[in-house]
């Protein structure tokens, strides 16, 4: 596919600035791109060494995550640290190539002020993908994981209270999950036909995501204690995007790809470089998911509603 020349960004000034100012900028700078409004919006979050999907996208614009205001800049390895805005199967899509950690010495507001920024621009869908560790036995290195259910222990607490306390969602109750569901099923269905088709129905899973800090890997003691608790895979990042968005009302879902296997009877020895060695395989398929989720986006026009005014103690 052609790809359109990228617009120029220029960067703007060091003075800090709230999500909303973060909106105008990306409004500003990409003005052209947000003037087709009927098409179907589609955010993606590429996780570690998913960046490959980017690569796909037909860009009207780059911009890094240091040209916007009051945005920390991305340091993990694997991680490009910038938004792309272009087109992809049919829709507008913006992603966040590449993330922040807890590991990064980030607190939970920087962490989530990315996707607190999508969310108030109106996405229509959240896909977020995400490198993990496997720790039910019955997973593979190269599976695909669709998170229907998570535990947050990002800097050693349990939950995220002080997400909760300052993020405002314009008509969402208090409380970060509020029963609203984390996974659409219907994106979930299209995940599984993908799969289907291409033989590898059996490299599919339904399971819990666990978010720990880092930037450690896990050891056996901590990866026992980690499947008492019910989870199947671990990971450092994550789940604040996934209650944001679905606290937004948001089509979400969240797809991690098992890397390595966190297995305490059977140890195998972990490294960055192999996580993104089958992160950047396993993104073919995930190209192909992204592809298949955001047809269906384009076969069903949809409303575009107001912005959601993610705050995130930032607005």
């Amino acid at each position: 596919m052609a790809k359109s020349s990228p617009l120029a960004v220029s960067k703007p000034s060091s003075s800090s600035g709230g999500v909303s100012a973060m909106v105008d900028c990306v409004r500003k700078q990409a003005a052209g791109w947000f003037a087709d409004s009927e098409t179907p919006l589609l955010a993606v979050i590429l996780g570690s060494g998913l960046g490959g999907l980017a690569d796909s996208i037909d860009v009207a614009a780059k911009i890094g995550f240091d040209q916007l205001p009051g945005m920390p800049v991305a340091t993990a390895l694997g991680h490009r640290g910038e938004f792309l805005l272009g087109r992809f199967a049919g829709v507008r899509v913006i992603a966040m190539a590449g993330r922040l950690h807890a590991y990064e010495g980030h607190d939970i507001h920087a962490i989530s002020r990315g996707m607190a920024l999508l969310a108030s621009l109106s996405v229509d869908a959240v896909i977020i993908s995400c490198a993990a560790g496997g720790l039910n036995s019955r997973y593979q290195t190269g599976d695909l994981v669709i998170i229907d259910e998570h535990i947050g222990l990002l800097h050693g607490q349990m939950g995220m209270a002080a997400l909760c306390q300052q993020d405002t969602v314009r008509g969402a109750p208090s409380g970060l999950r509020c029963g609203r569901p984390t996974c659409d099923p219907e994106f979930a269905d299209i995940v599984y036909q993908v799969c289907s088709a291409e033989g590898a129905a059996g490299r599919i899973h339904r399971g819990t995501y666990l978010a720990v800090s880092g930037p450690n890997y896990e050891t056996r003691a901590e990866c026992r204690m980690m499947k008492s608790w019910g989870a199947d895979i671990v990971g450092m990042s994550t789940v604040p995007e996934v209650v944001l968005s679905s606290r937004a009302g948001l089509r979400t879902i969240a797809i991690g790809v098992v890397t390595n296997m966190a297995v305490p009877d059977a140890p195998m020895t972990a490294s960055h470089e192999d996580v993104l060695a089958v992160s950047s395989r396993a993104s073919e398929r995930l190209q192909r998911i992204v592809g298949a989720i955001a047809a269906s986006l384009s076969r069903y026009p949809l409303h575009h509603g107001q912005p959601q005014h993610v705050g995130n103690g930032f607005a």
